[in-house]
């Protein structure tokens, strides 16, 4: 009996030693092949290999990656790409950015494909790259604490209750998210706890909330405000103005979301080849938590 677990658990890991050649080999094929080394050359210089080498291991590391890698190669890559482009990393422990998985049904047949997401830590690396902030920020209002909010002005006027203690006995009724700009442009946008909840029922891609929203729904909450503060409103093109590809990184944004019918909330997609709800965003983001 021992003998056959053994040769069961020798058998498992020479099976994912030859996955693994494979998708080391396959990727410096296509690479190669395709001339798109030098892409990520020109985009990450010497980190190049390290980059290439996060790719493999997160292929590796997944089922479902090493399924997409071996039915939709190219898709990875054009993910990894975007992520390069914005020099940001695709470790999903970081919460940066992300390569993600899915099914896609065409003519009646499931093809599984890779995509890539822009996590809300990613954007607000973007936003702080710039150098155009003086201020970002989220914050939670508290019973009793907002005086007034003018929609049309945005003119805002909280009095923040000063004795912590005091303060967190009171429950939070919303969030207002704010930006100053180094040349004194302001934004802010202030969110209900009620349209909050309504936001997440929009966009829940099932019957319920994700694991996130009903563990953490203040850290949700304030990814969502945030997303709409920095992802409508915010600046986050400066360092790509003059990007090669002949687009700015506004542009590039543009071209990940999409209007779903809604006048003020995007959903994020893929490069066309699929589509990603904003739940599956905010489950993949709290999972790297």
């Amino acid at each position: 009996m021992a003998g056959r677990i053994e040769t069961a658990m020798t058998t498992k890991k020479e099976t994912t030693t030859i996955q693994r050649k494979s998708v080391n080999q396959l990727m410096n094929a296509m690479l190669d092949g395709e001339n798109l080394r030098n892409r990520f050359q020109e985009l990450l210089g010497q980190r190049t290999p390290q980059f290439i080498s996060s790719v493999v291991s997160l292929v590796n590391a997944d089922e479902k990656m090493q399924k997409a890698f071996f039915e939709s190669p190219m898709t990875i890559i054009q993910s990894a790409l975007k992520a390069a482009s914005f020099d940001l990393p695709i470790d999903q422990n970081l919460g940066y950015a992300y390569i993600v998985p899915f099914n896609k049904y065409k003519d009646g047949k499931e093809k599984t494909e890779a995509t890539f997401i822009l996590g809300w830590k990613g954007m607000h690396q973007l936003a702080i790259r710039t150098g155009a902030y003086r201020t970002i920020n989220v914050v939670d209002i508290r019973e009793g604490e907002l005086k007034s909010y003018n929609r049309l002005t945005e003119e805002i006027k909280i009095q923040f209750i000063e004795d912590e203690d005091e303060r967190e006995k009171k429950p939070v009724i919303g969030y207002v998210g704010y930006y100053k700009l180094v040349n004194g442009a302001e934004k802010t946008i202030y969110m209900t706890v009620k349209q909050i909840e309504n936001h997440e029922e929009k966009f829940r891609k099932g019957k319920y909330q994700t694991k996130g929203w009903r563990e953490n729904f203040d850290a949700m909450a304030r990814k969502t405000v945030y997303r709409r503060l920095i992802g409508k409103w915010g600046v986050m093109s400066i360092e790509y103005q003059n990007s090669k590809d002949g687009y700015n990184l506004a542009e590039q944004m543009k071209e990940e979301y999409i209007d779903n019918g809604s006048t003020d909330e995007p959903i994020i997609i893929d490069d066309g080849t699929g589509e990603v709800t904003e739940s599956d965003t905010d489950s993949v983001e709290n999972n790297a938590e």
